[in-house]
């Protein structure tokens, strides 16, 4: 029996390339991260169950994400965390890292636990992304 229409997803606009990396997996994500991109959840589960200690996401060719592509990015995030694992965002365009900032999501994907003793790879952008932010906000009318 088919779905109804008001709980049917949309076509997925994303693909996936999943590597292996050592004891991780390296995930790369093409096309656009929105509320059809949830039909990637299952592939990236997989990926996280495949690795050994988490996922790394290479970003760059995702032209478009929503509030739902960032809810798949966090899906898989809290499953990576219930089984000791991490995800991380290795780089990213414009559009995810503007989302990441704005959310103040950004964080949760630095790589904090994956090599102890070395600092996070820094995601390409953020710094323009935060300066362009606040720049915009100083732009904003007062609240009154």
């Amino acid at each position: 029996m088919p779905e109804p229409a008001s709980t049917a997803l949309p076509p997925c606009r994303a693909t996936l390339d999943v590597t292996p990396a050592g004891d991780r997996m390296n995930v790369t994500v093409r096309g656009e991260l929105d509320l059809g991109s949830r039909r990637l959840l299952p592939e990236l589960h997989d990926a996280l169950a495949l690795s050994g200690s988490g996922v790394d996401l290479r970003l760059d060719a995702v032209g478009f994400c929503d509030c739902s592509g960032l809810g798949v990015l966090l899906d898989l995030r809290t499953r990576a965390l219930d089984q000791g694992r991490t995800v991380t965002v290795r780089s990213c365009g414009a559009a995810v890292g503007r989302l990441l900032d704005l959310t103040d999501t950004r964080k949760l994907f630095e790589d904090t636990l994956h090599r102890p003793g070395r600092p996070a790879d820094p995601l390409p952008g953020a710094a323009a992304s935060l300066t362009s932010t606040a720049a915009a906000r100083s732009s904003w009318p007062a609240a009154s």
